[in-house]
């Protein structure tokens, strides 16, 4: 009978591990069903970013969450200078507006009850800085919640795109290729190389990668045509926006936002700026628009001067270069909604098996 009733036992603990280990794989394959209401079974809202919430001006950030209580799902941002009760989340910002859905950046909801929307950052004509986005059940602006609003928030950092540069190897010698790495924050399309020396002048673009990285390669016979001399040069990121403001156009550079388009100065041709003025004078126009610019959508540059010299001569290296500005830093917080309870289904187990 001692026998009999210690069997039992065993089989009870069994039991115990057995239902906890479903409750387990209930909630990790339906997260959904176990935050489709609060603990007092009111519908929810919630909204959560990709990544670091952590953002360059220019990137896509994706958003989700789950919404319980209506078909659609409301979104607006609030931040630096915009309004309390804040604005839609595609550009031209429109300020929310109780009741009125077209006021809002409205998703559906899906059948299962979650919800999904990319956040494009570029032409927002935003500052940098700390944002909330709302996700809200009815159209109701923050100025208007009131003890029945059903919502979420998340909070995400916008940031200053930048570029950086070098040349490997630093040490440049006629006829001999080398490349132009960086990278470009904010991941724009492309970026734009500019090589200039004495008599020589070269433009051009060159794709960015995901990770925000871009290389050009200078050939060998492209370095062949490279005059011994002091060169600058310039990569040109094209900021929130997209789009280059300062550009080639024939024999002159052009500003493009400038009047709808103004020629700056000559760079090819007879009575062009060359080596070291034209760089200054391409220096100048970029950072004279971008000193006035309050939403990062005015170019920005780095310069790396370089020195090209025959075979066999000494040749002076390269100096990386960089427009990086002061950056804070956000920690990630990785959601462990499981991990407790997990723990404490292993260490059950683990003692249960043991005392068999």
């Amino acid at each position: 009978m001692l026998v009999q009733g210690h069997n039992n036992q065993y089989g009870f603990e069994k039991l115990i591990l057995l239902l906890l280990l479903s409750v387990t794989v209930v909630l990790l394959i339906s997260p959904v069903s176990a935050y489709s209401a609060d603990a007092g079974g009111k519908p929810v809202v919630t909204i959560v970013a990709r990544g670091s919430q952590s953002y360059y001006f220019g990137e896509e950030v994706d958003i989700s969450g789950i919404n319980s209580a209506s078909d659609s799902t409301y979104l607006f941002i609030t931040g630096p200078n915009i309004p309390e009760g804040g604005v839609t989340l595609t550009p031209p910002k429109q300020k929310s507006v109780n009741g009125d859905p077209s006021t809002f950046t409205t998703v559906k909801t899906k059948p299962d009850k979650t919800w999904e929307y990319s956040f494009y950052t570029a032409n927002l004509m935003m500052d940098a800085g700390s944002y909330t986005i709302y996700a809200v059940s009815k159209p109701t602006p923050k100025d208007q919640f009131d003890n029945t609003t059903t919502y979420g928030t998340v909070s995400l950092i916008l940031k200053r795109p930048f570029i950086t540069a070098e040349i490997s190897p630093a040490s440049v010698t006629k006829g001999q290729p080398f490349s132009i790495t960086g990278i470009a924050e904010g991941i724009p399309p492309e970026v734009q190389i500019w090589i200039i020396g004495n008599n020589y002048e070269f433009t051009t673009k060159t794709p960015v990668n995901p990770d925000a990285s871009f290389t050009f390669t200078v050939t060998e016979a492209m370095s062949g045509n490279l005059p011994a001399g002091q060169y600058n040069l310039i990569a040109q990121h094209p900021m929130a926006d997209n789009q280059f403001d300062i550009v080639v156009s024939g024999d002159y550079v052009r500003n493009l936002k400038l009047n709808n388009g103004t020629n700056l100065f000559r760079i090819n041709g007879p009575g062009s700026l060359q080596g070291s003025d034209a760089a200054d004078a391409l220096i100048t126009a970029i950072s004279d628009q971008e000193a006035h610019d309050t939403t990062y959508t005015n170019d920005t540059y780095t310069l790396v001067p370089f020195q090209v010299t025959d075979a066999g001569s000494p040749t002076p290296q390269a100096t990386a270069a960089t427009t990086v500005p002061v950056q804070q830093t956000t920690p990630q917080h990785a959601p462990l909604q499981y991990a407790l309870l997990g723990a404490i289904v292993v260490v059950a187990g683990i003692v249960i098996w043991k005392r068999q």
